[in-house]
């Protein structure tokens, strides 16, 4: 690697991959790092290996990603349907192709401890690795990390974290019957929702279970051998921490054993269930959001707002999927009835602003991910997989362009990011 790169992006989760090949692609130099082993983020270590995205609006770069997968075996053709699973580990070299391939720089195992800056803008971060520490420097960048790290190292605002939303840790399942499992569900209605709450405290009552979790989402088919468990949520947990990390992935695990034998002793089609290994990495959905240029309103996305620097669409109308901080049925009863308050109009959309990607000072970086400025209610919709992946596309077409024009981040024409946008496959406009 060298030591200097015209855009850095830091974070290999769905977003910074998009941002990194497509900066790459209009012409940057990228250096693309994530801490962990393998890129995707929770699409891959995270273990939740399928795509939610909302067909009207999805397109781009990860449009292209997912047929790619999809020709290579690891999931079946696109659908309009909003779950598409996939092989995780197909994924995986999938992501590594598209990276290398169109010349973007990569470090697995190196995390940021440490970053420089000068005259108000990034000048260079500071990477640790089993080598050391060592220091990269860079014209623009990228927070992808999903905590806004970036952002708050060089002391940009931030949104306080207050009741964030629980996360939970995937597992993968192997012998599970499904048609013996459909024929159980279909006493329910074909619906988890009433089976949980009806079975649910039966298993604590029995000391099966611990806590009644209504807000446990079950079970997903990836394929004719595995499924995929959302196990129940660590309520409490701090998602930024060492040690609350550490807590909460223990956790995690303790509960992984605990539904593995609530599903074998109440559920059918589960008696021959086999926990084949839980996610490697915490399936977090919120901690730090950045307070930038914009914040997206949930206002905004009811009554779906178009705005005029606009860089993508997304699922407009007054629903959201904000998993609750608390294991009370208030608050499951409070984040279902925004589930299911209302669908969003399949002929219209809620915009996303490219402000919403900016920082409020430093002109070198751009923030994408499930950290971008957008209220809570409005996070709980745009931190899905596909929406991801449309930010981080847009964050590094527009990198690159400020690159190529030498400009800072507000200076660009927004005109000539919606155009290249659209030409990508990115409905803006």
């Amino acid at each position: 690697m060298k030591a200097s790169y015209d855009v850095i992006v830091v974070g290999g989760g769905m977003a910074g991959t998009a941002a990194a090949v497509t900066a790459a692609r209009n012409g940057a130099d990228v250096l693309l790092v994530e801490q962990g082993t393998a890129l995707g983020g929770l699409g891959t270590a995270g273990g939740i290996t399928s795509l939610i995205s909302w067909a009207p609006a999805f397109g781009g770069f990860g449009l292209e990603m997912y047929n790619r997968l999809a020709a290579e075996g690891g999931a079946a053709p696109y659908s309009s349907h909003a779950d598409k699973p996939y092989d995780g580990e197909y994924m995986k070299r999938v992501l590594d192709g598209l990276v290398g391939e169109n010349c973007a720089d990569m470090l697995l195992y190196a995390k940021v401890t440490d970053i420089s800056i000068d005259g108000g803008r990034l000048a260079g971060i500071e990477l640790c690795g089993g080598e050391g520490k060592f220091f990269v420097t860079g014209k623009y960048f990228i927070d992808c990390t999903g905590d806004a790290a970036l952002a708050f190292m060089a002391g940009e605002p931030c949104e306080p974290l207050g009741d964030t939303q629980a996360p939970t840790l995937m597992c993968r399942y192997t012998g599970v019957n499904w048609d013996e499992y459909q024929k159980f569900l279909a006493r329910y209605g074909g619906d988890n929702v009433p089976m949980i709450r009806e079975i649910l405290p039966k298993a604590v009552a029995a000391g099966d279970v611990r806590t009644a979790d209504f807000h446990h989402p079950g079970a997903f088919r990836i394929n004719n051998v595995l499924t995929l468990i959302n196990v129940g949520h660590v309520y409490g947990a701090d998602c930024l921490s060492p040690r609350g990390l550490t807590e909460a992935t223990v956790e995690g695990r303790r509960l992984a054993a605990e539904y593995l034998g609530f599903y074998k002793k109440y559920i059918k089609g589960f008696e021959n269930a086999y926990l084949v290994n839980t996610a490697c990495t915490l399936g977090i959905r919120e901690t730090r959001r950045l307070s930038g240029r914009y914040m997206l309103t949930f206002e905004d996305k009811a009554g779906y707002k178009k705005f005029d620097d606009t860089v993508m669409r997304f699922e407009g109308g007054g629903e959201s999927d904000l998993h609750a901080s608390s294991a009370s049925e208030e608050a499951y009863n409070a984040y279902y009835t925004l589930f299911t308050s209302e669908q969003p109009r399949a002929d219209d959309w809620a915009s996303l602003p490219y402000r919403c990607l900016l920082p409020q000072r430093a002109g070198n970086l751009f923030v994408a991910g499930r950290c971008i400025s957008a209220e809570r209610k409005v996070q709980g919709r745009l931190r899905t997989m596909g929406n991801c992946l449309m930010m981080g596309q847009a964050a590094g077409t527009a990198a690159a362009i400020c690159l190529k024009e030498n400009i800072a981040s507000d200076k660009i024409n927004i005109n000539k990011l919606q155009d290249t946008l659209l030409r990508q496959g990115v409905k803006n406009k």
